[in-house]
């Protein structure tokens, strides 16, 4: 059983399914189950797992999905019947416009967090999606600070630090990283948990889908950047039990926050 200080997390790790909403539906109701037993108290999934992403505008188009909305209302549902907050990314219609959403929902089916991804990749993204305004703020869950963001967002330093310097214990980032850039699931996931001294959480996508190939490396890694969890190339569930303790004892010989100049970072801005 968990410590009031921890958290368990789960990662999970796919195939895309693109264009295929009930495939979609029924993995995550398989996952949910398989993390609940597992007793993971948060599962989170790849960067727009419920519709697919490298997909012709027509066909983001007819799969897009309201934040709230018949949709929404089946996943609220698996969560309550699993007991499991869980974090999933979709495309979001809004209007006109279409955006790279996660949506987070609690063991009792409410939604508590939603952000839109701010950081556009290459052509891909920037021909499909609009650009999210800002960061979401945090969201609490078992008494965590969560903080989100999608895929290419990580690989901006002052993302990461924007959410840290907020208080967030935890970074859970969807994405759909492809060949050849194993070294941002490598490399700069540990990077960004040790800089900023918080858990990160990456949940990618292996296989193709189209014409991109995805390497999968999905993780968990501590405050101190170490791994402590790893997946291969192949669909896996990662878990881990996150303890705030950690957290505290790196801050505590690594200094990194209370050590920051912030008047002479002004070119930042």
């Amino acid at each position: 059983m968990n410590g009031r200080d921890d958290l368990t997390l789960a990662v999970l790790q796919h195939r895309p399914t693109p264009d295929a909403i009930e495939q979609s539906l029924s993995r995550l109701e398989d996952a949910t189950a398989s993390a609940a037993a597992g007793g993971a108290q948060l599962l989170v999934c790849p960067e727009a797992s419920l519709t697919g992403y490298n997909i012709p505008l027509s066909i983001a188009r007819k799969v897009a999905v309201d934040c709230q909305g018949t949709v929404t209302d089946r996943i609220r549902t698996l969560c309550q019947q699993h007991e499991i907050a869980l974090a999933y990314g979709y495309i979001e219609r809004d209007g006109e416009q279409l955006f790279n959403a996660v949506n987070v929902i609690d063991a009792t089916g409410e939604l508590i967090s939603h952000y839109r991804k701010t950081h556009l990749w290459d052509e891909l993204d920037r021909t499909l999606f609009s650009a999210g305004d800002d960061f979401a703020p945090l969201f609490e869950l078992n008494g965590w600070k969560v903080g989100i963001l999608i895929c290419y967002d990580i690989e901006f330093p002052e993302s990461s630090r924007h959410l840290a310097l907020q208080g967030a214990d935890l970074i859970i980032a969807p994405t759909a990283l492809m060949a050849p850039w194993t070294l941002v699931a490598d490399v700069m996931t540990r990077a960004r948990a040790a800089e900023n001294q918080v858990y990160f959480a990456y949940a990618n996508y292996c296989g193709p889908e189209g014409d991109l190939e995805y390497v999968g490396r999905s993780c968990i890694v501590g405050p101190d950047g170490e791994e402590l969890a790893r997946a291969d190339d192949k669909p896996r569930i990662l878990s881990a039990v996150l303890n705030k303790q950690a957290i505290s004892d790196i801050r505590q010989s690594l200094p990194y926050h209370t050590d920051r100049r912030p008047s002479i970072y002004q070119s930042l801005t």
